[in-house]
């Protein structure tokens, strides 16, 4: 009975934080080893790209979210940005018109995220189209390391 009770305490102390502690130490092992990742010399190549970011009532988090999303380092002429702000009833679609760099996509009837998606997915005429949510803040380099 004790064995099981002191298997059951380490499984949950393992799922809860022990995984997350042993990543974390497998990561610094691999960083001594190897050294740090840097980014990927691609011979200058990069493919054309679309950030789409879906955003519903968003007003409080819209404008760090646009400034997060053109802060992003990837070659200016090879990525475009498209926002989708359908059925918001809040300033969102105003606040994102400010910004002449985003295409904003947006109709006052709410269809839902996915049907907003597929409309603005008729837009996008890049190689690679990346998909975000209004309140996730990205890293500088993620669409590079994409």
């Amino acid at each position: 009975m004790i064995f099981l009770f002191w298997t059951s305490l380490f499984i949950v102390f393992y799922t809860f934080f022990g995984y997350g502690i042993l990543l974390f130490f497998l990561v610094k092992l691999r960083i001594l080893i190897m050294g740090k990742r840097g980014i990927p010399d691609n011979g200058g190549i990069w493919p054309t790209l679309t950030v789409l970011v879906a955003a519903y009532n968003e007003e409080d988090f819209i404008v760090e979210k646009i400034k997060n999303t053109l802060s992003l380092n990837y070659p200016a002429d090879k990525v475009s940005f498209i926002f989708v702000t359908d059925g918001s009833s809040d300033r969102t679609p105003e606040l994102v018109a400010g910004y002449p760099q985003i295409k904003l996509m947006h109709e006052p009837a709410r269809n839902g995220k996915i049907a907003a998606m597929h409309r603005a997915m008729q837009e996008v005429h890049s190689e690679i189209a990346i998909f975000t949510d209004a309140n996730t803040i990205l890293n500088k380099d993620a669409l590079v390391n994409i």
